[in-house]
């Protein structure tokens, strides 16, 4: 078990490489805090087939960056937060909004709606999604 000053420690430098930057995958660009990168109306529903595997790969990718490590573990195996393999309750717009609009309370998590273009996000939804339809572990 991690001494409170070690978690503190971990969780100041994991939220001050997301605040800076360093968690995303192309450096200046969709930064969090940074202005959102597509209009608002083009959010709602996915620019491209969430089944497609180019952006299955994509968003793997970002994910495997940006959301494994700390929060929601290897392949979206869990770590803080429950596994994603085998989750019949997903739903992709829920699962958009919660990545753009992030989320207080117990299960923080935090916004990424300035930090990753829609398309980007979009991406994380369609491997999350893709990740819901696998055998759970």
């Amino acid at each position: 078990m991690l001494s409170p000053t070690i978690r503190t420690t971990i969780a100041m430098a994991i939220l001050s490489c997301a605040c800076t930057g360093a968690l995303a995958d192309s450096p200046g660009q969709d930064v969090p805090g940074a202005p959102a990168a597509s209009a608002p109306a083009a959010q709602n529903t996915p620019p491209f087939a969430l089944d497609d595997p180019q952006h299955i790969e994509k968003g793997r990718l970002r994910f495997g960056a940006n959301c494994a490590a700390y929060c929601h573990g290897f392949e979206g195996s869990g770590g803080k937060t429950p596994a994603f393999r085998g989750r019949k309750d997903l739903d992709a717009q829920e699962v958009f909004k919660v990545i753009t609009m992030g989320r207080t309370g117990a299960d923080v998590m935090p916004a990424w709606g300035n930090g990753f273009s829609a398309e980007k996000r979009w991406e994380l939804v369609a491997y999350i999604m893709w990740l819901s339809r696998q055998e759970a572990r």
